[in-house]
């Protein structure tokens, strides 16, 4: 994948809701967090002078008795938990020695992530890169960096930038306790050394041979925008700073290495300036000046600028063109618009070809826009495809797009497409799975249609007695993961039913779909959820009292949602990081992304409509004494998008209101309700490390065997 592209694509995910990444999902194995970086201590002394300095103004300190508050109850749920978690132990033993095998074999299948520059290969390995020619048959490889030896155990390799010359490599490294990244700085000639170690790093590319510029992060925020030297005079200075909190910023660099763009981004507006690779100290030119609505992003090819922008009607994704110097929008010409209702997931730009990943309804095309003719190839892709994985830094002047496709429940497959051919090709042979996907559309609230993506077993009989996991988001524009996972592959087997409801306010069926889910929209995203259960039941996919729901992060809010307005839907909960106290979220500006957020959620503290409103739908504020659903939700003690403080409250007034509902029926042996807060020492926002993430799975599907009276063997 262009990781220009993918950066602007995801630009409007970096919220409350979701954690960013700017790496490609092939990377699964460098991209998950680790435990614990413990750097020796001369891990500074290198450190570019102007760039490591805490210019941040004196931390808030929260009041002694909001602290004691949060101690106290965190302490009972960690007491709480202790006791709780003995009963899905051995249940969880056995399912995490089931999951090992599944992934061993399927992620051998996969290979290690490669890029490819110039003429050689850099790789990662078990936390060491190496460099190889990539047309060496005698395989010969060179070892070029060990994070373990640097100091950083336990760490992960997050991204990887080669200078134009291969003199120098920069790579970043972070951690699950931590957002921020470490950026590592190598001189590669004969014997490979670090040059110096920048912290609190986000994006970095290289302009020249050795000039780097680095995007500052600090408590989720990114304003800055340094330039680095490293050859003659080791030196940092600041380039860029963004004065408005809506906005994030970070770097790119053309596919063609022409120019490097600072990227300024908000929810709905974002600006572009360029730096000439070739005069990388001059000022930053402004592309166009931000506009509210319009996003764009600009990519080069002989001297014109290309940019995928919003402006101009229809309000979907455009492919536009303007020579360089006639930067305003007034100049840009249309080359291409995406039909309604169609997700832009991907973009790769070649030397002549434009390739887009497109989702139309549920399926997937591969659309290839000839740039000489400006000619459209429309390719639409296996029926059982749900998610593009493209192969990271391809080569501009490359005559094939290679990805892959993938399912929830299928493996990644590799394809090819020959540009100039304009032909197809599969590269490596399907895995059989006994597995049947089926598309649906249930009828919303207000007659709109939501798209539902099912998958069970073809040897499952009586479906309707069945176990349904059904899969929500619903928030930022950002499509529902469908992407491989092994877990999902064992419930399959184990006669599960998995499906995945496309509510309003995420982004499958376009930027239109988005806006009908978010700010005072945002309850169509609740009766979508509720029309698409309704229809898999009516439609004979399990019942209520074997269905559970799952939601991660912003996802929280729907589920929490449905679970205070319709808990008869629903047997189960489970819950990871969830976003569930939005009221009293978005009326702390002190929390770093509560100003940014205000263009999702809308503003309380100015507006009492908005109040009113995000009162209406907030899991938190409408708990009521009713027979709920067993629940299930694990919580990060680091994690800087959620506050632990909001998901120990509701998890509290939640078994309140269940208590208090069972002593007004007065019925003795009725079923109460499982109310767990599993809380993860440290932790972020973002993906534990694999074995940490192994066992939460298996712990998650553990207490949902358990609910459902499921055994394995």
């Amino acid at each position: 994948m262009h990781q220009t592209v993918k950066s602007f694509l995801n630009t409007l995910n970096f919220s409350v809701g979701c954690c960013r990444y700017y790496f490609n999902h092939n990377y699964d194995r460098i991209v998950r967090f680790c435990n614990q970086i413990k750097p020796r201590e001369f891990q500074f002394t290198k450190c570019l002078e102007n760039s490591w300095k805490n210019t941040d103004s004196p931390g808030h300190i929260m009041p002694q008795r909001f602290f004691s508050c949060k101690q106290d109850l965190l302490k009972s749920e960690q007491e709480n938990w202790k006791v709780t978690s003995a009963r899905y132990i051995d249940m969880a033993k056995r399912i995490k020695k089931k999951l090992e095998v599944m992934y061993n074999k399927y992620t051998f299948s996969m290979g290690n992530p490669m890029i490819r520059f110039g003429d050689c290969v850099y790789f990662e390995e078990n936390g060491c890169i190496f460099r190889s020619k990539a047309d060496d048959d005698e395989g010969s490889v060179e070892f070029l960096l060990s994070i373990e030896d640097l100091g950083f155990h336990d760490a992960i390799i997050q991204r990887i930038r080669i200078s134009p010359d291969q003199g120098y490599m920069a790579t970043s490294i972070n951690n699950s306790n931590t957002e921020e990244s470490v950026c590592i700085v190598m001189k590669l000639e004969k014997l490979p050394e670090v040059e110096c170690i920048i912290p609190n790093v986000f994006s970095f590319e290289w302009a020249t041979t050795d000039v780097l510029f680095y995007t500052s992060q600090k408590n989720l925020v990114c304003h800055k925008v340094f330039l680095a030297t490293f050859a003659n005079r080791k030196h940092s200075e600041l380039v860029y700073t963004e004065q408005d909190p809506r906005f994030f910023v970070d770097i790119n660099c053309t596919k063609d290495r022409r120019f490097l763009t600072i990227n300024s981004n908000s929810k709905t507006s974002s600006e572009v300036w360029l730096v000439d690779c070739s005069h990388p100290f001059n000022s930053p030119i402004l592309v166009q000046q931000r506009t509210k609505g319009v996003i764009y992003h600009v990519e080069h090819r002989c001297d014109e600028l290309y940019i995928l922008t919003t402006y101009g009607e229809p309000a979907e994704y455009k492919l536009m063109k303007t020579p360089v110097g006639s930067y305003g929008m007034e100049n840009w010409q249309l080359v291409y618009t995406l039909k309604e209702k169609t997700k832009l997931i991907d973009l790769e730009m070649f030397r002549d070809h434009c390739v887009m990943f497109l989702k139309h309804y549920g399926h997937l095309y591969l659309n290839v826009i000839s740039l000489v003719s400006h000619s459209v190839q429309s390719i639409k892709l296996p029926a059982w495809a749900c998610a593009f994985e493209s192969e990271p830094h391809p080569d501009y002047n490359a005559s094939t797009c290679y990805f892959q496709l993938t399912s929830p429940v299928q493996p990644p497959k590799r394809f090819a497409y020959l540009l100039v051919e304009n032909h197809l090709t599969e590269e490596e042979a399907p895995i059989t799975i006994t597995c049947r996907t089926v598309r649906l559309e249930a009828k919303s609230k207000d007659e709109i249609l939501v798209p539902i993506t099912v998958f069970y077993n073809t040897n499952s009989k009586e479906l309707h007695r069945k176990p349904l996991l059904v899969h929500v988001y619903g928030a930022y524009g950002i499509d529902l993961n469908m992407s491989f996972k092994t877990e999902k592959l064992m419930l399959i087997e184990d006669d599960w039913i998995l499906a995945y409801c496309h509510v309003r306010g995420g982004g499958e069926l376009g930027l239109s779909w988005h806006k009908d889910g978010c700010m005072h929209n945002k309850r169509n995203g609740l009766h979508d959820l509720k029309a698409c259960i309704m229809l898999l039941h009516e439609l004979g996919f399990s019942q209520p009292k074997y269905t559970a729901l799952t939601g991660t992060s912003a996802g929280g809010i729907l589920a929490g949602a449905l679970c205070n307005a319709n808990p008869d839907l629903i047997r189960a909960m489970v819950l990871q990081a969830p976003f569930l106290d939005v009221l009293n979220t978005m009326l702390d500006t002190d929390l770093p992304l509560t100003i940014e957020e205000q263009e999702e959620w809308g503003n309380p503290l100015t507006d009492e409509k908005y109040m009113d409103y995000i009162k209406s739908y907030c899991p938190y504020q409408n708990i009521k004494p009713q027979a709920y659903p067993s629940v299930l939700i694990t919580a990060y003690e680091n994690d800087q998008r959620i506050p632990l403080i909001g998901l120990l409250k509701y998890v509290h007034k939640l078994r309140k209101a269940v208590r208090h509902y069972d002593r007004s029926m007065n019925k003795k042996g009725n079923l109460k309700p499982n109310i767990i807060l599993n809380v993860q020492t440290g932790g972020s926002h973002c993906a534990p490390l694999w074995e940490d993430s192994l066992n939460e799975v298996a712990s998650h599907l553990a207490f949902l065997y358990k609910e459902f009276g499921c055994e394995r063997d």
